[in-house]
């Protein structure tokens, strides 16, 4: 089997027939494993061994999605990151860690990566990230509607139905809900819960973000004391688990 990843020193570029991902890492046999179970899943891939090279690429290989190394170079991947970032701003980056650390998370999306997954990184985990960045015409449902374990929400109707009983939100209260169920099994920071919802307000006060997961979790929880869906990542912000 041949698989469809290019290292950089080959110089010939996928077609544009499926979506491109770049993959930077000065780790060949960690980069080489990602390529390959991209690749495998039917994505024209292209390595970089180097923040350098992977900058160069760039125009070249137009990515619709970037995996970058946190850690490339001495640590040095927020530095690369903000040069993408300044090139081309329209490119989602998924920052990849070299171990489960908090900081490492908040350091990537608060530097404004699209999400982060952990060396070394599970095929599934990989694929679900790079689908939802690569096809993110697909991450709304056809009919608008999301369900995750007690939780539906209709988003064209604006109703929100817990454990089959329809609940009472406000406004902000279902826009809150409907980003953390829409992004179910992964991290939204404070800072994308206030970009995105409360967009009149200064970063700084997030006091209200507090105030309306504590109502949402008295409408949802069980014990809200002890919520189980709307689940507080420490120093990052929130997930929901279904």
């Amino acid at each position: 089997m041949t698989l469809a990843f290019r290292e950089v020193e080959q110089g010939t570029l996928p077609p544009e027939a499926h979506p491109t991902i770049l993959i930077i890492d000065d780790d060949p046999p960690s980069r080489d494993s990602l390529a390959a179970i991209l690749s495998v899943e039917g994505f024209d891939v292209v390595t970089a061994a180097g923040g350098d090279d992977g900058v160069a690429l760039l125009a070249s290989a137009r990515p619709s999605l970037i995996l970058l190394d946190m850690q490339l170079a001495d640590s040095q991947g927020l530095s690369v990151f903000r040069r993408i970032n300044a090139l081309n701003p329209g490119v989602p980056v998924i920052m990849v860690t070299a171990r489960d650390d908090e900081l490492d998370a908040v350091l990537a999306l608060e530097a404004g990566a699209a999400d982060h997954v952990t060396k070394p990184p599970r095929p599934r985990a990989v694929l679900r990230r790079v689908g939802r960045q690569t096809h993110a015409a697909e991450t709304t449902p056809p009919n608008g509607v999301y369900t995750f374990g007690p939780v539906c929400i209709d988003i064209s109707l604006r109703e929100a139905m817990v454990r089959e009983q329809q609940v009472d939100l406000s406004r902000k209260e279902f826009d809150l809900l409907a980003l953390l169920v829409s992004e179910a099994g992964h991290v939204v920071t404070r800072k994308q819960c206030m970009v995105r919802i409360w967009r009149d307000r200064k970063m700084g006060d997030s006091r209200t973000l507090d105030t309306h997961v504590k109502r949402l979790r008295k409408k949802i929880e069980f014990n809200p004391a002890d919520p189980q869906h709307i689940v507080t990542v420490r120093g990052i912000g929130y997930r929901f688990k279904s």
